[in-house]
């Protein structure tokens, strides 16, 4: 494949659950995302050179930071982990809306991610970061300016495909 530069316009984020089916979460607006595979390495130098003689890679993590303006709030309540059907922000019933709250447990929602970019002709270019837990809930209200959800969190694995021919 030659060289070509690509357009990145589209992500998805799914909240898995210990059901069968897991959960798609709508993310309209895209702003950006930055997904960086980090590893720790250690160096081997002995005492004849200063030169470096090996080195070996351990411990990866995939660090995700995703932006989007459109969103449903969804997204924020699987975080928090506790969503409660029917009932208002005080706890009243309230058939339609949904309360989110924080879960006092030590278990952590997992999520999956994939977007894809496009290149000028037409090539996609597919990324997949899977067990991502998210270190953040933002609430925003900007003034004057819409809302827009800044998550980071770390994957497990990235997973990306290419045209090779």
């Amino acid at each position: 494949m030659a060289q070509t530069s690509f357009f990145g316009d589209t992500l998805t984020v799914v909240y898995k659950t210990a059901e069968t089916s897991p959960v798609t979460l709508t993310v309209g607006i895209l702003k950006g995302v930055e997904i960086k595979t980090e590893w720790e390495h250690v160096e081997l130098y002995g005492q004849d050179t200063v030169f470096r003689e090996d080195v070996a890679r351990k411990n990866v993590k995939v660090s995700v930071n995703a932006k989007f303006a459109k969103f449903h709030p969804n997204v924020i309540g699987k975080i928090l982990g506790t969503e409660n059907a029917d009932q208002d922000i005080d706890g009243a019933t309230s058939s339609g809306n949904t309360m989110a709250e924080i879960t006092d447990s030590n278990t952590v929602p997992l999520f999956d991610i994939w977007g894809t970019v496009t290149g000028k002709n037409g090539e996609e270019y597919p990324v997949k970061v899977t067990n991502i837990y998210w270190e953040n809930a933002p609430w925003t209200a900007p003034d004057g300016e819409y809302s827009q959800v800044d998550l980071t969190g770390y994957g497990d694995k990235m997973y990306t495909g290419y045209v090779t021919a």
